[in-house]
């Protein structure tokens, strides 16, 4: 993997078995997939998020779509790829899921279709791969 210019990291952190970020990922996936199609129960009761700017479902759509960006960054690490491919791809596999999810609620009679979803699973899906930059440069990963 291409990882010019080369960079010396104080700190380490290990990387688990593909196996295991695989795995991580695809639970991300099916998480995501399972709470866009079937109603939580209760989540009707709660409307807005932390610090009352914006609600509830805003937030889940954010930290959902920024958790599954870190975990297929996470997943894709290894491949030999340089990183800006990498992430590049993470985001619009990320962003993509999110919108076929938005398109499959179209059809559901107990969800709706919304472009302001796309666009924080957007926002969501660019934070996580920007987090995931930032820690592979700040902290790097030992394979």
């Amino acid at each position: 993997m291409d990882r010019s210019p080369k960079q010396k990291h104080s700190i380490r952190l290990p990387v688990l078995p593909f196996s295991v970020r695989v795995f991580l990922a695809t639970a991300a996936i099916l998480l995501l997939l399972y709470y866009s199609i079937v109603p939580a129960p209760g989540s009707g009761g709660i409307s807005s998020g932390p610090f009352g700017i914006f609600p509830y479902s805003m937030w889940l759509h954010f930290l959902g779509y920024m958790g599954l960006a870190v975990a297929l960054s996470y997943a894709t690490f290894h491949l030999d790829y340089s990183r800006s491919q990498l992430l590049i791809g993470v985001f619009f596999i990320t962003v993509g899921f999110g919108a076929l999810i938005e398109l499959l609620q179209y059809t559901l009679p107990t969800r709706t279709f919304s472009l302001v979803d796309i666009l924080v699973n957007t926002i969501g899906a660019a934070t996580g791969v920007a987090l995931w930059h930032l820690t592979d440069r700040v902290i790097g990963f030992a394979k």
